[in-house]
């Protein structure tokens, strides 16, 4: 099945239920960001994901504020207001 294929089903699917916004490429962010917030090295997702450049990588890992928030306090990071 080609992936354009895969992505029309999968709209028709979440178009005859009501959802819209949805697409393989929605499920494919949200697999690099699980798999980031297992764990997996950041090299590997790339690896997985075909990225050449982390950059790019990077536009697909979604960071909550509390992750970041954490980060700070991880590497002894504090934010001055």
């Amino acid at each position: 099945m080609r992936v354009s294929s895969a992505d029309r089903i999968l709209r028709q699917a979440f178009a005859q239920v009501g959802l819209e916004g949805f697409s393989t490429h929605s499920f494919r962010r949200t697999a690099l960001t699980q798999m980031h917030n297992a764990g997996v090295p950041t090299k590997h997702i790339q690896r997985i994901s075909g990225h050449r450049m982390l950059a790019a990588l990077s536009g697909y890992l979604e960071v909550t504020d509390e992750q970041v928030e954490g980060g700070d306090c991880e590497v002894g990071v504090y934010q001055v207001n």
